[in-house]
């Protein structure tokens, strides 16, 4: 018989988050196995338990909602220094929760882009702003200050990732400034579509321009 964990992987591989769902309803432990996975950036399967975390946590919430709150308070604690961890991908994590559970998860927003000031946190905020302003959720103010300011950075997957972060609504404010980074050929894997896709930093511009139409 197949361990919780060999369950969970394989429905990653499959890309059946109804199966994870549907583990998470019958065992709270499917939420540790998935942050647990979720370490190796560069490993697609560390961004489906990003994605499946989150529709976990919404299958969840409804029916028990201070499961989904418990699983939010360990991530955000082990962002914090006494935890003694890294984090791994808190924020994106949380980012996913938070789409997926807005009522329970309410007040995380502003927390998640609090954490913008670690240096080794920034990706995975910029990661979560720009999925939960496209999902047109409040709590995001002050995001596109971060969000500019991370523009002008030294790595070309940061820059990407506030590229994405910028909310379309205020693209024609900084036209400008994004014009300029369509030469950017610095490059930067995102993932998109459940896969992991590399691209360029102009590219990434050039998109936000043409969705806009400025």
């Amino acid at each position: 018989m197949a361990s919780l964990k060999e369950e969970v992987k394989e429905a990653l591989g499959a890309l059946d988050f109804g199966r994870i769902e549907e583990l998470a309803l019958e065992d709270k432990k499917v939420f540790r196995i998935l942050i647990s996975l979720a370490y190796d950036k560069e490993d697609l399967l560390c961004w489906r338990a990003i994605e499946a975390i989150g529709k976990a946590a919404g299958a969840v919430a409804g029916k028990d909602p201070s499961a989904v709150r418990n699983v939010v308070q360990r991530l955000i604690w082990s962002v914090r220094e006494e935890s003694g961890g890294i984090g791994w991908s808190a924020p994106e994590m949380l980012g996913e929760i938070v789409i997926n559970s807005p009522r329970t998860c309410a007040d995380i927003p502003p927390i998640i882009l609090s954490f913008h000031e670690e240096e080794s946190f920034l990706k995975g905020v910029l990661w979560a702003v720009a999925r939960i302003t496209a999902a047109g959720i409040d709590g995001m103010e002050g995001s596109f200050q971060v969000a500019m300011k991370a523009l002008d950075h030294k790595d070309p997957s940061v820059r990407g990732l506030a590229l994405r972060a910028l909310p379309r609504f205020r693209i024609a404010e900084v036209a400008q400034k994004v014009k300029r980074m369509i030469g950017d050929e610095g490059r930067c894997m995102i993932y998109e579509n459940h896969g992991l896709v590399e691209t360029k930093v102009g590219e990434i511009a050039r998109m936000a321009l043409g969705e806009e139409g400025v």
